[in-house]
């Protein structure tokens, strides 16, 4: 008897113990990505030093390995608040690609491509302080390039461009510090600002304010001004969250629940210049427990990950002019390969339980994408070499090689 209850003590030891190292563990590897991004860059940042280039790679850890899944719907929940601005709206509504179910998937699979490209790409040119840095990969400034092509189809006012702006920075910085494992320390929200402001510069929007601080309250004079009830706003955010929702069955009322948490994510001014209705206050409080149990979970039990999570491949594919396949995909595979074997009955099944709409072909250009070539597909063969030609401008030298439009052999 003696024997078993030592020998049961001493199980029970060890299993503190191992519980215990594996919290230290996942504690010492959460943290190590922000301790070295911060001691890297902590004395610039204090000195007011960082560059553009800097803080891009900063923003890198945050957005690619510490917190990605969070980071994508920020940015995602960032251009679904434009739609609460009469203004934009309706000139999404009026192109119908966001509102149509035809042409939603493919509008918002090439704007996460276009975006993320450039995100994560690495910026040319000479900023202060640096050395004039040799970037050999133009994909970013083609995405940028091409984004500027399309959006002069359009008549933008300036003040939503720096709306948009304004909320590719200040969402991010709100998501981490509700939902994330970790808030964004003030030098990651130094660095969101100042990457995103380069990016301005590149699209030649105007009057962007010179200071977060300066941001957040433009915002928040812009939302009292032009934020207000329109129906084209409420028909642009269907047909997104339609989209986002899709996958989400039907049965015991699962998507209708899902949309209305969607609703719960919502600011009150935005919801109601969207015109949704009110949900009630325990679907607000049940909101907020799940994100912060996934929260506190991630944050004390999970390994970090040890790879680069992004939707774009930053390797270079063989031949001379190669096309590129996203990482991940929504319920329509645009892009995706078509697969062979086992992952070809996986396909299968997918689209039979409606987790997907259809296997990948031809019409959803299973040969991968040309970043020169994305957009709507009445543009989709229009402005290539207008768009190269801006991309050498912003790249600052020729764009040779791959990802030129005719590549050397």
């Amino acid at each position: 008897m003696f024997g078993f209850a030592v020998a049961n003590n001493l199980i029970v030891a060890l299993g503190a113990a191992a519980i215990a190292s594996y919290l230290l563990v996942v504690h010492r590897l959460r943290w190590r990505r922000y301790d070295d991004i911060h001691a890297k860059f902590e004395s610039k940042f204090k000195e007011g030093k960082l560059t553009p280039r800097d803080a891009q790679e900063i923003m890198h850890a945050s957005a690619f390995y510490d917190m990605p899944t969070l980071m994508t719907y920020s940015l995602s929940f960032a251009l679904f608040k434009t739609y609460a601005i009469p203004s934009i709206s309706k000139i999404l509504a009026g192109t119908r690609e966001f509102t149509d179910p035809s042409t939603v998937s493919r509008r918002y699979a090439d704007t996460e491509i276009l975006i993320c490209t450039w995100i994560a790409s690495q910026l040319p040119g000479k900023f202060d302080g640096e050395k004039e840095e040799n970037v050999s990969d133009p994909r970013g400034m083609i995405a940028l390039a091409r984004t500027n092509w399309l959006h002069s189809k359009y008549s933008i006012k300036n003040e939503d461009y720096i709306y948009t702006l304004a909320l590719f920075i200040l969402e991010p910085i709100s998501w981490a510090r509700r939902y994330g494992w970790r808030p964004l320390s003030p030098m990651e929200q130094q660095s969101y600002f100042l990457f995103w402001v380069e990016i301005s510069k590149r699209m030649e929007i105007r009057d962007v304010p010179g200071s977060l601080d300066e941001l957040k309250e433009w915002t928040q004079a812009y939302e009292q001004q032009a934020m207000l009830p329109a129906q084209s706003n409420n028909d642009v955010a269907e047909g997104t969250t339609n989209e986002l929702l899709h996958a989400a069955p039907e049965a015991f009322g699962i998507k209708d629940f899902l949309r209305r948490i969607t609703v719960c994510l919502l600011d009150e001014r935005v919801r109601i210049a969207m015109i949704y209705p009110s949900q009630p206050w325990y679907l607000h409080v049940l909101t907020r427990s799940l994100l912060t149990s996934v929260k506190y979970f991630q944050k004390y039990l999970c390994l970090p990950r040890s790879s680069m999570d992004c939707l774009v491949r930053l390797e270079t594919p063989p031949g001379d002019r190669p096309r590129l396949n996203p990482t991940r995909y929504r319920a329509v595979p645009w892009y995706r390969q078509k697969r062979t074997g086992i992952l070809s009955l996986l396909d299968n099944f997918l689209v039979g339980v409606g987790f997907h709409d259809d296997l990948p072909g031809p019409k959803y250009h299973a040969d991968g994408y040309r970043i020169e070539e994305l957009g709507p597909p009445k543009f989709e063969q229009a402005g290539r070499e207008e768009v190269m030609q801006m991309a050498e401008r912003l790249h600052g030298c020729p764009i040779k090689g791959p990802w030129s439009l005719q590549p050397e052999h």
